[in-house]
């Protein structure tokens, strides 16, 4: 099974997100070149890595972007990327919930603003005017004393 890269949440169209870091180590004797390589191809302008070098018997933690395009279709979609012989499972999705394989592995949606905060919003934006005219016009009916 191949390490799990995701993002969390959802993406969206024209966007771009940082993923977990590729987790790479060298064990061989010399420095290794890290070079990305992306199945399918045509997904490879959807993600972005820095070239890296690691010196032998060292790891080293590769940011990865992904970057997706303003015209992407909405739904779950997965690449195999390749990172100095390592091959990592990357699973996002785009303007749809986020893949089962990632909720699974604890990734979890950004927080982000609640639906009631709009509601308490439009609440008092309707409720305090309504009131303040209430109030006005009440006040112009009461005698003066």
């Amino acid at each position: 099974m191949n390490p799990l890269i995701c993002i969390r949440g959802s993406a969206s169209p024209g966007h771009s997100y940082t993923m977990t870091p590729l987790a790479v180590k060298n064990a061989g004797t010399s420095p290794v070149d890290v070079t990305i390589s992306v199945n399918p191809a045509s997904a490879a302008t959807w993600l972005k890595a820095s070239p890296a070098r690691i010196p032998p018997g060292k790891s080293a933690s590769i940011p990865l972007t992904l970057v997706v395009p303003s015209n992407a279709k909405h739904g779950q979609d997965s690449l195999v990327l390749t990172a100095g012989g390592t091959r990592f499972d990357v699973r996002f999705s785009v303007a749809a919930p986020p893949p089962p394989e990632c909720v699974a592995a604890g990734y979890k949606a950004p927080s982000g603003t609640s639906p009631l905060v709009f509601l308490w919003l439009l609440a008092l934006l309707v409720i305090v005017p309504v009131a303040w005219q209430v109030r006005s016009r009440l006040a112009r009916r009461l005698p003066e004393p």
